[in-house]
């Protein structure tokens, strides 16, 4: 990824992305956009400088790694963490907290109505993803009055593999 060291206006930013990361940006801006049209929201440079950011760089990141990744911007870490809130709430990205009592928190992207179980380690902090198709028929099967569930999250604890080998020695 490059971004121009210069200090310049949001709006003159150039993020280079590959093919796939283009798309995904492409999908993500869609429901951003269709997001704040509804709640009648504007699109500022700075939620498309963060949305840019974290499309090419994918996987998991937190607050910090976004604020460090755009440092040039002076985008303060309210405004990421504000930000990162927003496209929560649009279904763009999915907080993960890694501890149910830590304050650290991690994102990823989520992209629309993506249902996920996280795996959590207890003692290291690890986060896997997994796609347990049982458990998702299960609830897609369960009928609930007066609601009706578009996606899920399931939030499992326990302790990593490596963890067990360590406290066994």
């Amino acid at each position: 990824m490059h971004i121009s060291k210069k200090k310049c206006n949001f709006a003159a930013k150039f993020v280079f992305f590959d093919m796939m990361n283009s798309d995904i940006y492409l999908r993500a801006e869609q429901i951003l956009l269709e997001y704040q049209g509804m709640h009648k929201m504007r699109n500022t440079p700075e939620r498309r400088l963060i949305l840019r950011t974290i499309a090419s760089h994918g996987g998991r990141f937190t607050v910090a790694q976004v604020k460090d990744w755009i440092k040039d911007a002076f985008i303060s870490q309210a405004t990421v963490y504000n930000t990162l809130q927003l496209f929560e709430k649009a279904g763009i990205v999915h907080c993960l907290r890694k501890q149910h009592s830590s304050r650290v928190m991690e994102y990823e992207l989520q992209l629309g109505e993506q249902s996920a179980m996280q795996i959590i380690c207890t003692k290291c902090g690890r986060v896997a993803t997994v796609k347990d198709m049982s458990a998702e028929t299960a609830l897609r099967m369960k009928n609930y009055p007066n609601f009706i569930m578009h996606h899920f999250s399931i939030y499992v604890f326990g302790e990593c593999k490596h963890c067990r080998k360590t406290s066994n020695l």
